[in-house]
């Protein structure tokens, strides 16, 4: 293996020195070049986008289809190992650090990720009434601005209004507070306040609402609100149509995106892969979005002894995508529509894949077809042309793509203290979840589908749910309504046959302060035997039952209830 120490190309840990075209020419001088090991030594490295590769990115689950700035832009390179030693790697303003695309046998261990300026900022509650709200907000960690009773933060790249997805953090517990939500400022979504800002004092900054609305009556002085003034558009890992990615013994403090979005890859291992608070800054966020998210991947994902703390969204996410027929052409080419909005432009396969056709009210379903061709029209819609005549073609009914369906594995991790659920499972492979941690303040683990809004698919054929231990999930009711949730949009079943198939739950430890366990719809079989369920004195109760269970074929339970809550054979 060739050794190539960053030094030699002038890259170096210096005090905010530029290293992005030094980057720049050692990735262009070794692409063609395998069994490669590239070396950062010790220090910080910082990247600024003045001078880094620009690329038209459409990256599932992202706010923005733009043109990009990419950092360490590995397109096609194979057989190459990025190796840190207590090596840090500080961005600024809008970059994305990793772009690794059509690449074989990568691996990067042993560095840490940082921004200048974080995407989000952060005051603590010094003040409040039903319709008033001091924040003290460190000016010089988070530079704002009041005009006009507006308040804008001072970003790299200039000033950004405060919009909508702030969150009010419990200042003991450093997680999203019991029964909280979304809070938006002026801006038309239903949660919004109406509200003007004014200064109070040297970092204080006065909330005033304007409309029929109070702040949460489980607000209280001493708990932290952040506040965010940036889309996701950056992710931290971008890595798509790749195979054998290795990312080992890395500490992801912040990024304007997810940390890491996988599309359309095979094999992927995250090990020790830690999205975590900073430990010398007071910050109560690390990732603007979800922790890692898996956009029809194939292979085997193996999520190992990582943590993944208080990210803005959900550690875990793994799904396909539906796409919409828009419009049949003749019985072997329709028109396919990406629907929502953050999953514009993304392909949703090539020449020799396998589509289902689904019914999109009961997900049922109907045929599958190998595809001679697709072509990307535009970032709304492709053409699909099968290669034998279809019999199922229908507007609004969905296609996914089967070709594309991993294995899972996730054991040993840590999952606490986010915004929203933990581990999103929609893949027909076999799922295993053992030996973790989780302290969710949504639903630990939800098994989802949606072909009406999401539009995110994988019916499940069986997850195993083992020795983990639950501490108190499920206490904010817009992120769940039970530690385990399964439940597809479609509300509807045929007699004998159901969306997802079978959910396991085995030798589990649950710390609960209510009753609820687990809530399940539209599934086959259910398990669930030889838990330890202990109650806790943590929140006030949320009404419900320890399992309730709608259209579940096959129950096998040592739960004692009432059995009017589940339909049993």
């Amino acid at each position: 293996m060739k050794r190539i120490f960053v030094k030699e190309y002038g890259i170096l840990p210096e005090n905010r020195k530029e290293n992005s075209w030094q980057l720049r020419k050692m990735l262009q001088d070794t692409r063609n070049e395998h069994d490669i090991e590239i070396i950062f030594e010790e220090g910080t490295y910082h990247f600024y986008p003045d001078y880094a590769k620009e690329k038209l990115l459409y990256i599932s689950n992202h706010d923005e289809d733009t043109i990009k700035k990419v950092a360490f832009d590995l397109t096609g390179m194979k057989k190459v190992l990025i190796l840190g030693k207590n090596t840090q790697f500080m961005f600024h303003t809008d970059i994305i650090p990793f772009h690794i695309d059509q690449c074989e046998e990568i691996a990067i261990e042993g560095i840490a990720i940082d921004y200048w300026r974080t995407g989000y900022s952060q005051g603590k509650i010094v003040e409040l009434s039903d319709k008033k709200m001091v924040l003290e907000i460190d000016r010089k960690e988070y530079p704002y601005r009041v005009i006009h009773n507006k308040v804008y933060f001072e970003e790299e790249k200039g000033l950004s209004e405060l919009y909508c997805g702030c969150l009010e953090m419990d200042g003991e517990r450093n997680a999203p507070v019991y029964l909280g939500h979304d809070i938006s400022f002026n801006k038309p979504y239903a949660s919004s306040y109406g509200a003007q800002f004014r200064e109070a004092g040297e970092n204080l900054l006065e909330i005033e609402l304007t409309e029929d609305r109070k702040f949460l009556e489980t607000s209280k002085v001493g708990n932290n609100m952040i506040l965010r003034h940036h889309w996701r558009t950056h992710p931290c890992f971008y890595i798509t149509n790749s195979k054998d990615i290795s990312l080992k013994n890395i500490n992801i403090y912040h990024c304007t995106g997810m940390a890491v979005i996988v599309q359309f890859t095979e094999n992927i291992t995250l090990e020790k892969v830690n999205v975590c608070i900073h430990p010398e800054k007071k910050r109560c966020f690390t990732a603007t979005a979800d922790g890692f998210h898996f956009v029809y991947a194939k292979g085997k994902i193996h999520i190992k002894d990582c943590l993944l703390e208080n990210q803005l969204d959900d550690p875990v996410n793994i799904h396909g995508i539906y796409g919409r027929i828009h419009k049949v052409l003749n019985k072997k080419e329709v028109l396919v529509e990406l629907v929502e909005g953050m999953q514009k432009g993304v392909k949703l396969g090539s020449q020799g894949d396998v589509f289902a056709v689904i019914n999109n009210v009961n997900m049922m379903e109907c045929e599958q077809g190998k595809i001679q061709s697709l072509e990307m029209l535009n970032k709304d819609y492709m053409l699909v042309v099968f290669e034998e005549e279809m019999e199922y073609l229908k507007p609004g009914f969905v296609v996914e793509n089967k070709s594309y369906v991993p294995d899972v594995l996730v054991e040993g991790c840590t999952f606490r203290n986010n915004r929203a659920r933990g581990l999103l499972l929609t893949s027909a492979g076999e799922v295993v979840v053992r030996n973790n941690y989780f302290a969710i303040p949504g639903s630990a683990i939800l098994v989802e589908g949606d072909s009406n809004y999401w539009f995110e698919s994988g019916a499940v054929n069986h997850i195993l749910v083992e020795n983990n231990e639950f501490v108190d999930c499920a206490y904010v009711s817009d992120w769940g309504n039970a530690p385990i949730q399964v439940s597809p949009s479609a509300e509807v079943w045929e007699e004998d046959r159901r969306y997802h198939q079978c959910l396991e739950i085995k030798n589990n430890s649950f710390r609960c302060f209510d009753k609820r366990l687990v809530e399940a719809m539209n599934l086959k079989t259910f398990i669930f035997e030889n838990n330890k369920i202990q109650k806790t004195e943590t929140f006030p109760e949320i009404p419900g039952n320890p399992l309730e269970l709608n259209g579940v074929l096959e129950v096998k339970t040592d739960i004692e209830q009432e059995r009017e809550h589940a339909e049993y054979i």
